[in-house]
């Protein structure tokens, strides 16, 4: 069950994003950096989400071993959401993005 709602979540969460910033909406902070590098770098979203999200996971655990001298907020879950929203990102926009322009 915990798994079917870890997915459920991924994918929501990967669509909103990549529809909210493909439409040209306010996009949240997170989303809205993402963009930002990616307009910056020319490189796809989905795939500068997924690096951008490396980054944070990297200094997460150098903050937490800093402050505790253990790995702390960081478990699977995590992991498997900032791979999978990315990779979301990037099926959406490589399959529905041509139709949502045109519908643009």
């Amino acid at each position: 069950m915990t798994e079917r709602l870890l997915s459920l979540a991924v994918i929501s969460t990967g669509i909103g994003a990549a529809a909210t910033l493909d439409m040209l909406l306010i996009p949240n902070p997170g989303d809205g950096i993402v963009q930002s590098l990616a307009d910056f770098s020319k490189k796809e979203t989905g795939s500068v989400k997924n690096m951008f999200g490396v980054f944070n996971i990297f200094l997460k655990i150098i903050i937490s071993l800093i402050a505790s001298d253990e790995i702390i907020g960081i478990g699977i879950g995590t992991i498997i959401a900032f791979i999978g929203v990315g990779r979301v990102f990037s099926l959406f926009n490589h399959f529905l993005l041509p139709s949502l322009e045109r519908l643009l």
